[in-house]
Protein backbone atom coordinates (compact mmCIF):
# COMPACT_ATOMS: atom_id res chain seq x y z
CA UNK A 1 0.00 0.00 0.00
CA UNK A 2 1.42 3.49 -0.75
CA UNK A 3 1.50 6.29 1.61
CA UNK A 4 -1.38 8.05 -0.82
CA UNK A 5 -3.59 5.04 -1.10
CA UNK A 6 -3.08 4.79 2.94
CA UNK A 7 -4.24 8.52 3.77
CA UNK A 8 -7.26 8.63 1.65
CA UNK A 9 -8.05 5.27 2.80
CA UNK A 10 -7.91 5.22 6.62
CA UNK A 11 -6.27 8.71 7.94
CA UNK A 12 -7.79 11.44 6.28
CA UNK A 13 -11.04 9.07 7.03
CA UNK A 14 -10.42 9.36 10.46
CA UNK A 15 -9.28 12.98 10.35
CA UNK A 16 -13.03 13.66 8.70
CA UNK A 17 -14.91 11.77 10.91
CA UNK A 18 -13.30 13.37 13.79
CA UNK A 19 -13.53 16.69 12.60
CA UNK A 20 -17.63 16.51 11.29
CA UNK A 21 -18.23 15.40 14.55
CA UNK A 22 -17.18 18.41 16.27
CA UNK A 23 -20.57 20.04 14.80
CA UNK A 24 -22.60 17.43 14.26
CA UNK A 25 -22.62 15.93 17.76
CA UNK A 26 -25.70 18.19 19.03
CA UNK A 27 -27.63 17.19 16.10
CA UNK A 28 -30.35 14.96 17.29
CA UNK A 29 -30.10 11.30 16.54
CA UNK A 30 -32.16 9.10 14.99
CA UNK A 31 -33.57 5.70 16.53
CA UNK A 32 -30.66 2.70 17.23
CA UNK A 33 -27.64 5.70 16.82
CA UNK A 34 -25.04 2.97 18.25
CA UNK A 35 -25.82 0.41 15.30
CA UNK A 36 -26.12 3.34 12.52
CA UNK A 37 -22.78 4.57 13.34
CA UNK A 38 -21.11 1.40 13.21
CA UNK A 39 -22.79 0.45 9.75
CA UNK A 40 -21.93 4.35 8.86
CA UNK A 41 -18.08 4.04 9.85
CA UNK A 42 -17.33 0.83 7.66
CA UNK A 43 -19.54 1.68 4.79
CA UNK A 44 -16.99 5.33 4.71
CA UNK A 45 -13.92 3.25 5.58
CA UNK A 46 -14.81 0.28 2.65
CA UNK A 47 -15.86 2.98 -0.06
CA UNK A 48 -12.43 5.18 0.60
CA UNK A 49 -10.60 1.80 0.73
CA UNK A 50 -12.23 1.04 -2.29
CA UNK A 51 -12.62 3.73 -4.68
CA UNK A 52 -9.97 3.43 -7.25
CA UNK A 53 -6.88 5.50 -7.57
CA UNK A 54 -6.93 5.75 -11.31
CA UNK A 55 -4.71 8.94 -12.43
CA UNK A 56 -1.98 10.30 -10.09
CA UNK A 57 -2.62 13.97 -10.76
CA UNK A 58 -3.94 17.06 -8.82
CA UNK A 59 -7.36 16.96 -10.49
CA UNK A 60 -8.28 13.27 -9.08
CA UNK A 61 -6.61 13.50 -6.36
CA UNK A 62 -8.98 16.20 -4.91
CA UNK A 63 -11.68 14.69 -6.82
CA UNK A 64 -11.21 11.46 -4.65
CA UNK A 65 -11.52 13.59 -1.39
CA UNK A 66 -14.23 15.18 -2.61
CA UNK A 67 -16.35 11.98 -3.24
CA UNK A 68 -15.36 10.46 0.47
CA UNK A 69 -16.23 13.75 1.66
CA UNK A 70 -19.91 13.42 -0.03
CA UNK A 71 -20.28 9.98 1.42
CA UNK A 72 -20.00 11.47 4.60
CA UNK A 73 -22.82 13.59 3.94
CA UNK A 74 -24.84 11.09 2.63
CA UNK A 75 -24.08 9.20 5.71
CA UNK A 76 -24.77 11.64 8.51
CA UNK A 77 -27.92 12.33 7.16
CA UNK A 78 -28.38 8.72 7.49
CA UNK A 79 -27.67 9.16 11.75
CA UNK A 80 -28.94 12.30 12.21
CA UNK A 81 -32.46 13.56 12.69
CA UNK A 82 -32.24 17.64 10.79
CA UNK A 83 -32.98 18.69 7.56
CA UNK A 84 -30.49 18.22 4.80
CA UNK A 85 -29.45 22.04 5.40
CA UNK A 86 -28.29 21.44 8.62
CA UNK A 87 -26.37 18.58 8.03
CA UNK A 88 -24.63 19.66 5.03
CA UNK A 89 -23.56 22.48 7.17
CA UNK A 90 -21.99 20.29 10.23
CA UNK A 91 -20.47 18.24 7.66
CA UNK A 92 -19.03 21.32 5.76
CA UNK A 93 -17.50 23.03 8.36
CA UNK A 94 -16.14 19.39 9.70
CA UNK A 95 -14.33 19.22 6.34
CA UNK A 96 -12.96 22.98 6.23
CA UNK A 97 -11.33 22.45 9.73
CA UNK A 98 -10.16 19.04 8.54
CA UNK A 99 -8.28 20.96 5.47
CA UNK A 100 -7.49 23.85 7.70
CA UNK A 101 -5.43 21.27 10.19
CA UNK A 102 -3.83 20.33 7.15
CA UNK A 103 -2.69 23.33 5.91
CA UNK A 104 -1.12 24.41 9.32
CA UNK A 105 0.72 21.27 9.72
CA UNK A 106 2.17 21.66 6.16
CA UNK A 107 3.08 25.08 7.10
CA UNK A 108 4.82 24.20 10.08
CA UNK A 109 6.64 21.44 7.99
CA UNK A 110 7.56 23.66 5.38
CA UNK A 111 8.65 26.45 7.97
CA UNK A 112 11.28 23.74 9.97
CA UNK A 113 12.10 21.88 7.36
CA UNK A 114 11.12 18.36 8.64
CA UNK A 115 10.72 16.72 5.09
CA UNK A 116 12.52 18.38 2.16
CA UNK A 117 10.15 15.82 -0.06
CA UNK A 118 7.03 16.00 1.10
CA UNK A 119 4.46 17.44 4.13
CA UNK A 120 3.06 14.08 4.52
CA UNK A 121 5.22 12.06 2.59
CA UNK A 122 2.64 10.59 1.08
CA UNK A 123 1.81 12.00 -2.53
CA UNK A 124 3.83 9.98 -4.92
CA UNK A 125 5.38 7.89 -2.30
CA UNK A 126 5.25 4.04 -3.03
CA UNK A 127 5.39 3.19 0.48
CA UNK A 128 4.36 4.49 3.95
CA UNK A 129 7.42 6.57 5.08
CA UNK A 130 4.81 8.99 7.39
CA UNK A 131 5.13 7.06 10.78
CA UNK A 132 9.14 6.39 10.63
CA UNK A 133 9.45 10.10 11.70
CA UNK A 134 8.87 10.59 14.99
CA UNK A 135 9.09 14.36 14.80
CA UNK A 136 6.40 14.72 11.98
CA UNK A 137 4.29 12.43 14.20
CA UNK A 138 4.40 14.42 16.76
CA UNK A 139 4.06 17.84 14.97
CA UNK A 140 1.04 16.11 13.15
CA UNK A 141 -0.42 15.60 16.68
CA UNK A 142 0.08 18.85 17.92
CA UNK A 143 -1.39 20.86 15.14
CA UNK A 144 -4.53 19.08 14.52
CA UNK A 145 -5.40 18.73 18.28
CA UNK A 146 -4.63 22.52 18.63
CA UNK A 147 -6.84 23.15 15.23
CA UNK A 148 -9.69 21.11 15.80
CA UNK A 149 -9.99 22.15 19.90
CA UNK A 150 -9.75 25.85 18.87
CA UNK A 151 -12.51 25.38 15.75
CA UNK A 152 -14.48 23.35 18.39
CA UNK A 153 -14.72 26.31 21.19
CA UNK A 154 -14.50 29.05 18.85
CA UNK A 155 -16.69 27.93 15.99
CA UNK A 156 -18.67 24.63 17.10
CA UNK A 157 -20.52 26.06 20.21
CA UNK A 158 -21.89 28.33 18.07
CA UNK A 159 -24.30 25.59 16.88
CA UNK A 160 -27.56 26.15 18.82
CA UNK A 161 -29.08 22.64 19.93
CA UNK A 162 -31.68 21.23 17.70
CA UNK A 163 -31.98 24.38 16.19
CA UNK A 164 -31.64 24.13 11.80
CA UNK A 165 -29.40 25.98 9.70
CA UNK A 166 -30.38 28.94 7.13
CA UNK A 167 -28.08 30.60 4.83
CA UNK A 168 -29.92 33.77 3.53
CA UNK A 169 -29.51 32.92 -0.07
CA UNK A 170 -28.34 29.84 -1.99
CA UNK A 171 -25.61 31.83 -3.50
CA UNK A 172 -24.32 32.64 -0.27
CA UNK A 173 -23.80 28.62 0.31
CA UNK A 174 -22.68 27.95 -3.10
CA UNK A 175 -19.81 30.63 -2.31
CA UNK A 176 -18.45 28.68 0.64
CA UNK A 177 -18.66 25.50 -0.99
CA UNK A 178 -16.63 26.84 -3.88
CA UNK A 179 -14.26 28.90 -2.13
CA UNK A 180 -13.37 25.10 0.04
CA UNK A 181 -13.32 23.11 -3.63
CA UNK A 182 -10.73 25.65 -5.03
CA UNK A 183 -8.96 25.62 -2.13
CA UNK A 184 -8.25 21.28 -1.96
CA UNK A 185 -7.73 21.74 -5.65
CA UNK A 186 -5.11 24.71 -5.03
CA UNK A 187 -3.41 22.61 -2.18
CA UNK A 188 -3.49 19.59 -4.52
CA UNK A 189 -1.35 21.32 -7.37
CA UNK A 190 1.11 22.80 -4.55
CA UNK A 191 2.02 19.38 -3.74
CA UNK A 192 1.95 17.94 -6.76
CA UNK A 193 3.52 20.35 -8.88
CA UNK A 194 5.84 21.82 -6.18
CA UNK A 195 6.92 19.28 -4.23
CA UNK A 196 10.47 18.76 -5.78
CA UNK A 197 10.66 22.64 -6.15
CA UNK A 198 14.17 24.18 -4.75
CA UNK A 199 12.04 27.15 -3.43
CA UNK A 200 9.63 26.51 -0.37
CA UNK A 201 9.20 30.17 -0.17
CA UNK A 202 6.09 29.49 -2.98
CA UNK A 203 4.50 26.26 -0.71
CA UNK A 204 4.69 28.58 2.24
CA UNK A 205 3.08 31.54 0.12
CA UNK A 206 0.23 28.93 -1.07
CA UNK A 207 -0.16 27.23 2.85
CA UNK A 208 -0.97 30.78 3.75
CA UNK A 209 -3.19 31.38 1.27
CA UNK A 210 -5.07 28.25 2.04
CA UNK A 211 -5.06 28.63 5.33
CA UNK A 212 -6.42 32.09 4.73
CA UNK A 213 -9.40 30.35 2.33
CA UNK A 214 -10.58 27.68 5.27
CA UNK A 215 -10.80 30.68 7.99
CA UNK A 216 -12.85 33.04 5.63
CA UNK A 217 -15.19 30.15 4.61
CA UNK A 218 -15.56 28.84 8.01
CA UNK A 219 -16.42 32.95 9.34
CA UNK A 220 -19.15 32.53 6.21
CA UNK A 221 -20.44 29.71 7.62
CA UNK A 222 -20.97 30.80 11.35
CA UNK A 223 -21.39 34.67 11.08
CA UNK A 224 -23.15 35.08 8.25
CA UNK A 225 -25.60 31.59 8.32
CA UNK A 226 -26.16 32.19 11.96
CA UNK A 227 -26.43 35.75 12.26
CA UNK A 228 -29.33 34.72 9.61
CA UNK A 229 -30.93 32.44 12.12
CA UNK A 230 -30.97 35.08 14.83
CA UNK A 231 -32.11 37.70 12.21
CA UNK A 232 -35.43 35.42 11.42
CA UNK A 233 -35.78 34.94 15.53
CA UNK A 234 -36.25 38.59 15.95
CA UNK A 235 -38.35 38.79 12.90
CA UNK A 236 -40.66 36.17 14.02
CA UNK A 237 -40.49 37.85 17.54
CA UNK A 238 -41.03 41.25 16.17
CA UNK A 239 -44.08 39.66 14.21
CA UNK A 240 -45.54 38.20 17.76
CA UNK A 241 -45.36 41.44 19.18
CA UNK A 242 -46.74 43.39 16.06
CA UNK A 243 -50.12 40.36 16.45
CA UNK A 244 -50.07 40.66 20.46
CA UNK A 245 -50.31 44.50 19.86
CA UNK A 246 -53.09 44.15 17.34
CA UNK A 247 -55.08 41.77 19.64
CA UNK A 248 -54.90 44.10 23.11
CA UNK A 249 -56.67 46.75 21.05
CA UNK A 250 -59.13 43.74 20.11
CA UNK A 251 -58.96 42.39 23.49
CA UNK A 252 -59.92 46.00 25.51
CA UNK A 253 -62.75 46.74 23.32
CA UNK A 254 -64.34 42.99 23.57
CA UNK A 255 -63.51 42.72 27.58
CA UNK A 256 -65.30 46.21 28.03
CA UNK A 257 -68.50 45.65 25.76
CA UNK A 258 -68.39 42.36 27.75
CA UNK A 259 -68.50 44.14 31.20
CA UNK A 260 -71.00 46.31 30.64
CA UNK A 261 -73.36 43.68 29.00
CA UNK A 262 -73.03 41.73 31.98
CA UNK A 263 -73.06 44.54 34.64
CA UNK A 264 -76.89 45.47 33.02
CA UNK A 265 -77.45 41.40 32.74
CA UNK A 266 -77.26 41.60 36.56
CA UNK A 267 -79.38 44.81 37.13
CA UNK A 268 -81.99 42.65 34.75
CA UNK A 269 -81.70 39.44 36.64
CA UNK A 270 -82.61 41.70 40.06
CA UNK A 271 -85.38 42.73 38.49
CA UNK A 272 -87.04 39.90 37.80
CA UNK A 273 -86.02 38.53 40.94
CA UNK A 274 -87.86 41.42 42.85
CA UNK A 275 -91.17 40.72 40.77
CA UNK A 276 -91.07 36.92 41.44
CA UNK A 277 -91.20 35.53 37.95
CA UNK A 278 -88.74 33.57 38.15
CA UNK A 279 -87.55 30.62 41.14
CA UNK A 280 -84.51 33.01 43.31
CA UNK A 281 -82.47 29.86 43.74
CA UNK A 282 -82.51 30.04 39.23
CA UNK A 283 -82.07 33.32 39.48
CA UNK A 284 -78.81 33.18 41.76
CA UNK A 285 -77.56 30.59 40.25
CA UNK A 286 -77.82 32.38 36.50
CA UNK A 287 -76.64 35.05 38.49
CA UNK A 288 -72.99 33.55 39.36
CA UNK A 289 -72.81 32.11 36.22
CA UNK A 290 -72.80 35.54 34.65
CA UNK A 291 -70.20 36.66 37.29
CA UNK A 292 -67.14 34.72 35.65
CA UNK A 293 -67.66 36.74 32.76
CA UNK A 294 -67.53 40.34 34.88
CA UNK A 295 -64.77 39.43 37.52
CA UNK A 296 -62.77 41.77 36.03
CA UNK A 297 -59.42 41.62 37.61
CA UNK A 298 -58.14 45.41 39.27
CA UNK A 299 -54.65 45.13 39.49
CA UNK A 300 -53.82 48.92 38.88
CA UNK A 301 -52.49 48.49 35.40
CA UNK A 302 -55.56 48.70 32.37
CA UNK A 303 -52.98 46.07 29.86
CA UNK A 304 -52.77 43.47 32.90
CA UNK A 305 -56.08 43.71 33.67
CA UNK A 306 -57.61 42.93 30.56
CA UNK A 307 -55.33 40.28 29.91
CA UNK A 308 -55.82 38.41 33.58
CA UNK A 309 -59.26 38.76 32.71
CA UNK A 310 -58.90 36.71 29.77
CA UNK A 311 -56.56 34.19 30.89
CA UNK A 312 -58.81 33.77 33.90
CA UNK A 313 -61.37 32.24 31.64
CA UNK A 314 -59.24 29.83 30.38
CA UNK A 315 -58.20 28.72 33.37
CA UNK A 316 -61.34 28.38 35.15
CA UNK A 317 -62.94 26.30 32.05
CA UNK A 318 -59.90 24.33 32.36
CA UNK A 319 -59.65 23.57 36.19
CA UNK A 320 -56.59 25.59 37.16
CA UNK A 321 -55.77 27.99 39.35
CA UNK A 322 -54.81 31.04 38.78
CA UNK A 323 -53.30 33.10 41.82
CA UNK A 324 -52.63 36.67 41.69
CA UNK A 325 -51.18 38.76 43.38
CA UNK A 326 -50.09 42.05 41.55
CA UNK A 327 -49.23 45.79 41.98
CA UNK A 328 -49.85 46.81 38.36
CA UNK A 329 -49.21 50.31 38.88
CA UNK A 330 -45.59 50.03 39.00
CA UNK A 331 -45.52 48.41 35.49
CA UNK A 332 -46.29 51.99 34.31
CA UNK A 333 -42.46 52.21 32.63
CA UNK A 334 -43.96 49.35 30.18
CA UNK A 335 -45.77 50.55 26.99
CA UNK A 336 -49.74 48.55 27.68
CA UNK A 337 -49.01 46.35 24.33
CA UNK A 338 -46.09 44.69 26.17
CA UNK A 339 -47.31 44.20 29.03
CA UNK A 340 -49.99 42.54 27.31
CA UNK A 341 -47.33 40.45 25.31
CA UNK A 342 -45.37 39.82 27.89
CA UNK A 343 -47.54 38.28 30.43
CA UNK A 344 -49.84 36.99 27.60
CA UNK A 345 -46.85 34.81 26.86
CA UNK A 346 -46.02 34.17 30.74
CA UNK A 347 -49.57 32.87 31.30
CA UNK A 348 -49.67 31.11 27.87
CA UNK A 349 -47.07 28.66 28.57
CA UNK A 350 -47.97 28.06 32.47
CA UNK A 351 -51.47 27.02 31.26
CA UNK A 352 -49.81 24.75 28.56
CA UNK A 353 -47.95 23.16 31.25
CA UNK A 354 -50.28 22.28 33.91
CA UNK A 355 -52.74 21.16 31.59
CA UNK A 356 -50.68 17.48 31.42
CA UNK A 357 -50.57 17.49 35.12
CA UNK A 358 -53.22 15.91 37.67
CA UNK A 359 -56.05 18.40 38.50
CA UNK A 360 -55.02 18.94 41.88
CA UNK A 361 -51.34 20.60 40.82
CA UNK A 362 -52.82 22.89 38.13
CA UNK A 363 -51.45 25.92 40.18
CA UNK A 364 -50.47 29.24 38.32
CA UNK A 365 -48.80 31.59 40.61
CA UNK A 366 -48.22 35.42 39.92
CA UNK A 367 -46.55 37.94 41.55
CA UNK A 368 -46.02 41.31 40.72
CA UNK A 369 -44.07 43.33 43.76
CA UNK A 370 -40.97 45.59 44.38
CA UNK A 371 -38.19 45.02 46.98
CA UNK A 372 -35.89 47.65 47.93
CA UNK A 373 -35.64 49.20 44.22
CA UNK A 374 -36.37 46.43 41.69
CA UNK A 375 -39.42 45.49 40.43
CA UNK A 376 -39.90 41.77 40.72
CA UNK A 377 -42.43 39.71 38.41
CA UNK A 378 -42.48 36.05 38.95
CA UNK A 379 -44.82 33.18 37.60
CA UNK A 380 -44.28 29.56 38.97
CA UNK A 381 -46.59 26.57 38.16
CA UNK A 382 -45.93 22.37 38.01
CA UNK A 383 -44.98 20.36 34.95
CA UNK A 384 -44.70 16.69 34.46
CA UNK A 385 -42.38 16.09 31.61
CA UNK A 386 -38.55 16.80 31.31
CA UNK A 387 -37.51 19.76 30.62
CA UNK A 388 -33.70 20.52 28.96
CA UNK A 389 -31.90 23.55 28.91
CA UNK A 390 -30.13 25.28 26.26
CA UNK A 391 -28.27 28.53 26.25
CA UNK A 392 -29.99 29.01 30.02
CA UNK A 393 -33.05 28.85 28.41
CA UNK A 394 -35.54 25.83 28.01
CA UNK A 395 -36.27 23.95 24.65
CA UNK A 396 -39.65 23.56 23.19
CA UNK A 397 -41.12 20.02 23.20
CA UNK A 398 -43.07 20.86 19.90
CA UNK A 399 -41.82 18.43 17.05
CA UNK A 400 -40.91 21.33 14.07
CA UNK A 401 -38.22 23.35 16.19
CA UNK A 402 -38.99 26.29 13.58
CA UNK A 403 -42.04 27.30 14.18
CA UNK A 404 -42.07 26.81 18.51
CA UNK A 405 -40.68 28.03 21.59
CA UNK A 406 -40.90 31.70 20.59
CA UNK A 407 -42.93 33.01 23.61
CA UNK A 408 -39.97 33.11 26.09
CA UNK A 409 -37.70 34.28 23.67
CA UNK A 410 -40.62 37.33 23.12
CA UNK A 411 -40.26 37.54 26.73
CA UNK A 412 -36.43 38.31 27.06
CA UNK A 413 -37.11 40.53 23.88
CA UNK A 414 -39.28 42.41 26.52
CA UNK A 415 -37.29 42.39 29.20
CA UNK A 416 -33.79 43.20 27.49
CA UNK A 417 -35.51 46.09 25.45
CA UNK A 418 -36.80 47.73 29.68
CA UNK A 419 -34.00 46.75 30.51
CA UNK A 420 -34.40 43.53 32.89
CA UNK A 421 -33.14 40.45 33.61
CA UNK A 422 -34.86 37.29 32.71
CA UNK A 423 -33.97 34.12 34.52
CA UNK A 424 -35.27 30.94 34.23
CA UNK A 425 -35.41 27.70 36.53
CA UNK A 426 -36.98 23.86 37.06
CA UNK A 427 -36.49 22.04 39.56
CA UNK A 428 -38.78 19.55 41.90
CA UNK A 429 -41.39 19.62 39.16
CA UNK A 430 -41.76 23.43 39.46
CA UNK A 431 -40.98 25.79 36.86
CA UNK A 432 -40.02 29.24 38.16
CA UNK A 433 -39.86 32.70 35.52
CA UNK A 434 -38.38 35.32 37.04
CA UNK A 435 -38.12 39.09 35.56
CA UNK A 436 -35.82 42.01 37.52
CA UNK A 437 -36.14 45.58 36.31
CA UNK A 438 -34.24 48.10 38.49
CA UNK A 439 -36.47 51.17 39.00
CA UNK A 440 -33.89 53.62 39.17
Amino acid sequence: MTQFEFYKSFQFVLELILAESLYAYKLPRRSYFVLRLIGALAVLFAFSYLFPVLSNSALYCSFTFLMIFTVSVLLAKFLFKETWMTVIFCCLAGYTTQHLAYELYTLAVNLTGANAESPMGFYGADEITFFDNQFLVAMYLFVYTLTYCACFFVFSEKIPRSESVQFKTAFMFCGIVFILVIDILLNAVVVYYLADDDKPLYKIIMCVYNILCCIIALYLQFEVALKRKLEDTLDRVEQMWRQAKEQYAVSKENVEMINVKCHDLKHQIRMLGKNGDIDPQALADLEKRISIYDAAVKTGNPALDIILSEKSLICTKNNIKLSCIVDGEKLGFIKEEDIYALFGNMIDNAIEAVTDVEESKRVISLSVKTVNNFLTIRATNYFDHEIRFVGGMPETRKADKRYHGYGLKSIKYICEHYGGELTVAAENNVFDLSILFGLG
